[in-house]
């Protein structure tokens, strides 16, 4: 099989600056490592909206949203493409709102088909402009993609809403997935209303500490076991997930999180699977970080993903 690597520099969906460089961030690690992984795989570089961040916020409870609509669609079309082609996507952010892009193309290119989600991340990503403490929109996109809206103590715009809408309405009308189809591994820091939402839809949720008793290698096959019922996967990779001795390289890093030698465990045991069909690889911040430190290491992960992807 094909890989493409998709570089999605947004970073509108942030709270702090830098994501954008995340590509950037890994060929540097690249070059300097002597990794091949830019030799193995052809690249499309995105045109971003960045520059909607020197405009004036019209939308306090979800930050310049209004930039994301080009941004998303192209990136859903983009990543529909190549499916379509049976190439592989990886898409290298950019924050975590791309994964409304990545995940709306890949239901669009799979419409009929039910379609899973693994979200590698402390964050549960499942506020709205309702109940959003920051106004960050990549702590969204979950609840964006499964349509699920919790009202709570914000009031957000009239053209907040209307341009969520149309978020909501990339690739094809309807949520993107169920919450059934959803797992989250390394969730560790969440709000009172992710966690009603988690809750009331009995989200599966698997622990750094599982990890650690059972082995990233379980974690893998309890994954893949509860999304048994779904044709294709979506995994979704914040690398905010690792541990912060690992790397402060990212906005939102938070303590007890997953080693690299679990990560790559867990990464290189999902893609092996048929059914996973697209990775999403987010939030580096070579801003925040020293000596480029946490590129280089995401690159240890992601170069065992190469030779299985292109095996398959």
């Amino acid at each position: 099989m094909d890989v493409r690597l998709i570089e999605a520099a947004s970073e509108i969906g942030a709270g702090t600056r830098g994501t954008s460089m995340g590509m950037s961030a890994l060929r540097v690690a690249a070059w300097k490592l002597g990794s091949e992984l830019f030799g193995h795989a052809e690249e499309s570089i995105l045109r971003d909206e960045n520059d909607v961040l020197y405009e004036d916020d019209r939308s306090p409870n979800a930050h310049h949203i209004d930039g994301l609509i080009r941004f998303e669609s192209d990136l859903a079309y983009e990543v529909y493409k190549y499916l379509r082609s049976n190439v592989f996507p990886v898409i290298i952010g950019g924050d975590h709102s791309i994964a409304i892009g990545s995940v709306s193309g890949t239901k669009m290119a799979f419409p009929q088909e039910r379609v899973g989600v693994v979200w590698i991340d402390a964050h549960a990503d499942l506020h709205s402009p309702w109940t959003t403490p920051s106004g960050n929109v990549h702590g969204m996109p979950l609840a964006l993609l499964m349509n699920i809206e919790k009202k709570g103590q914000n009031r957000p715009r009239v053209f907040t809403m209307d341009t969520w809408d149309r978020l909501r309405k990339i690739g094809m009308n309807g949520p993107k997935l169920v919450p059934s189809d959803l797992v989250f591994i390394g969730l560790r820091d969440y709000e009172p209303e992710e966690r009603a939402i988690i809750e009331e839809h009995r989200i599966k949720v698997i622990t750094v500490d599982e990890i650690r008793k059972k082995g990233a290698r379980a974690a893998v096959d309890a994954t893949l076991a509860h999304l048994t019922a779904c044709d294709r996967i979506h995994v979704s990779f914040d690398v905010d997930s690792l541990d912060p001795t690992i790397s402060r390289g990212t906005g939102t890093p938070v303590d007890h999180g997953l080693f690299l030698a679990e990560a790559r465990d867990l990464l290189t045991g999902l893609c092996a699977d048929p059914k996973t069909v697209t990775l999403d690889v987010v939030e580096i911040n070579p801003a925040l970080d020293t000596n480029n430190a946490m590129a280089e290491n995401v690159l240890t992960v992601l170069e065992p993903l190469f030779p299985i992807l292109r095996a398959r």
